[in-house]
């Protein structure tokens, strides 16, 4: 038989290894060798010198890409990289400052910073397992005697530290020294405890100040998503602590805490000192405010009503001496962490004891209107102060569709021939309605004047007092009344405008803001209630002057004058000091109406006005009244020379 192999013997003898230079056998060469024996292992396929070139070609491609990403990463993301990997590794938490403290112009302390201790507990150290269950579940029952808390509550906290979602727990906030000596045992003996020092406000007892000075809370989740604010920073929430809380607050300073890929906090460094607040005085006099208070709650008591303002202030430069909104509020609720059950006490209260009915209620005035109307209907010679009306009780008007039609607006008495003074003094109506909307002969304003003059007087827009939430009152007009009501406005609208009734709305500050222009002799001040920051005197602001004639506002003067003296207001004509003022009774729609008092004193040289309102309080009078005690409480403290 022929063999297969005669052409290539091949020996089947066993290798371990191909030499280096046996890979660039030439195969080409085995012609040479067709007699011979052949070592397979010495038998290599011819590699191509291309294969050689796009090998090393690749490998300097590899290289070059390689290079370049490293350069890339180095020079242009470097510094992303660097503070993310630093973002990882470290935290900013805030340094409170001390807040700076509010005083009152006769030197007490209205809000002051109290130290208290938080306890935080360090979620990365919490325990986790069964046999932490059982070990936390003991600790909520220790804590709870001592805290005076519901044990699965406190678990429940436990639980949600757990959950890690942020490495530091806010546990319990606000401890007392007694608090804090209790669980010493437990935030030594436990890792995951940690105290912090902290401060919040503490406010006086008296709760007449809680509109005025208001409050401080926690940013909520909606003030932190702005962007001002860390977490846990403490702001104001309400009166002079939320409008100059910039001013209050200081700067915060910064903590930089080092955390571990566990996240456990390994290094601690105050990276930049807080800065305290500044402090605040206000006009405000403690004393009248919490008198003036006491007053207006006895004659609530008497007349069982629920609610009342009173606003004494400085005709010549607008200054806040007192601001009382009944019902109130202890504002030291909110700083020692207010309960779910106590706040929605608050907010369901409906006689709202949040609101404060000083600069956000907004009442029909009545007939604390009329000076203004005078004024408007002088300064516009629509009348002269001697020019006489009849009163016979009413005035008949017919419809302008229908002259079988007849409207009657009526007087609440019948007062005969009356002139400018006399119809401020005795509140005419009939008068006003006249010199308002016009009747027989006498052309009136008209609703155009009416609304023109209010807003020269403050009315229908906010004054800029340091508060937040200032309502700005309705001056109602043919076009308001259209687009509200879907109604055209007749005269009889002009008539109830022009006596303080119908649409229009005020605040108890605009009022008082109003009557001071008559008392300064033509100014309209921006009310204020804060006289220094930091030691620096504030300056008071003029919103308008020299749009009421002096001529013109001497016989409105005369007319609040003669209202004490001989009018509606003479229960306070026996005072050892003159007073001016007006009365009045603004009907609510409902069975009782509101009673107004507004005026300034002394008469020749005017330094208070006081404007009182008591909500369904029924009859002036009784504002009237109260007004007298109030004036009588601040010449007492600022006697007359």
């Amino acid at each position: 038989m022929k063999d297969p192999l005669k052409k290539f013997r091949i020996s089947l003898a066993p290798r371990e290894q191909i030499e280096p230079e046996e890979i660039f056998f030439d195969s080409q060469k085995l012609k040479e060798f067709e007699d011979e024996e052949i070592d397979v292992g010495k038998f290599e396929k011819e590699i191509s010198p291309r294969a050689f070139f796009a090998f090393s070609v690749l490998q300097y491609l590899m290289f070059i890409l390689i290079a370049a990403v490293s350069a890339f990463l180095i020079i242009q993301k470097g510094e992303t990289y660097v503070s993310r990997a630093e973002g990882n590794s470290s935290r900013v938490f805030p340094a409170t400052p001390q807040r700076g403290l509010i005083y009152s112009s006769d030197g007490k302390i209205l809000a002051q910073n109290e130290e208290y201790f938080d306890l935080y507990v360090l979620a990365t150290e919490m325990p986790h397992g069964k046999e932490a269950e059982g070990e936390l579940r003991q600790l909520s029952r220790d804590l709870g005697g001592v805290l005076e808390a519901d044990v699965e509550s406190i678990y429940q906290k436990f639980l949600r530290a757990q959950e890690g979602t942020f490495s530091e727990f806010a546990f319990v906030k606000g401890l007392t020294d007694r608090e804090l000596a209790e669980l010493d045992q437990y935030i030594r003996r436990f890792s995951f405890f940690e105290v912090r020092q902290a401060f919040r406000r503490r406010y006086p007892d008296d709760i007449s100040l809680a509109h005025v000075i208001g409050y401080t809370g926690e940013v909520s989740s909606a003030e932190m998503a702005l962007g001002k604010y860390m977490r846990g920073t403490r702001i104001g929430k309400m009166g002079i602590e939320a409008y100059y809380d910039e001013i209050l607050r200081g700067e915060e300073g910064i903590f930089i805490k080092k955390i571990n890929s566990r996240g456990q906090i390994f290094s601690e460094i105050l990276y930049e000192e807080p800065k305290p607040g500044k402090d605040i005085v206000v006009h405000l006099n403690a004393e009248v405010q919490e008198e003036t208070y006491k007053i207006l709650k006895r004659h609530m008591r008497a007349l069982d009503i629920d609610a009342a303002v009173a606003i004494l202030l400085n005709p010549q430069n607008g200054a806040i001496i007192s601001l009382v909104s009944i019902p109130s509020f202890t504002a030291n609720l909110f700083e020692e962490g207010i309960t779910h059950a106590d706040f929605e006490s608050l907010i369901a209260d409906p006689n709202k004891p949040l609101f404060n009915r000083a600069v956000s209620g907004e009442y029909p005035s009545g007939s604390t209107i009329k000076p203004i109307i005078a004024a408007a209907a002088l300064q516009e010679d629509t009348v002269t102060p001697d020019f006489l009306i009849y009163s016979a009780g009413s005035i008949e008007v017919p419809s302008v569709y229908n002259s079988e039609v007849v409207y009657t607006f009526r007087d609440w008495k019948a007062h005969g021939w009356t002139d400018m003074r006399k119809a401020i003094a005795d509140s005419v109506n009939v008068y006003f309605y006249t010199i308002g909307g016009g009747y027989k002969e006498t052309t009136g304003l008209g609703i155009r004047k009416l609304e023109e003059y209010l807003q020269k007087f403050g009315w229908g827009s906010t004054l800029g007092i340091d508060l937040p939430g200032e309502a700005q009152g309705l001056i109602p007009t043919p076009k308001w009344k259209k687009a509200t009501k879907g109604e055209n406005w007749y005269i009889g609208d002009t008539y109830l405008t022009s006596i303080g009734q119908g649409g229009i709305l005020t605040t108890p500050l605009q009022i008082a803001v109003s009557t001071a222009v008559f008392a300064n002799g033509g100014v309209l001040f921006a009310p204020s209630l804060v006289s220094h920051i930091s030691g620096e005197k504030v300056a008071a602001d003029i919103i308008r002057e020299n749009f009421i004639d002096w001529d013109n506002i001497t016989i409105v003067r005369e007319g609040m004058r003669r209202a004490v003296e001989t009018g509606s207001s003479k229960f306070l004509a026996s005072l050892p000091y003159s007073v001016a003022g007006k009365t009045g009774t603004a009907q609510t729609g409902r069975a009782r109406n509101h009673a107004w008092f507004t005026g300034f004193a002394p008469y020749d040289n005017p330094e208070v006005v006081v404007t009182v309102l008591l909500e369904e309080g029924e009859k002036s009078d009784f504002a009237v009244r109260a007004a007298r005690e109030i004036l009588e409480t601040y010449f007492a403290l600022y006697p007359q020379q």
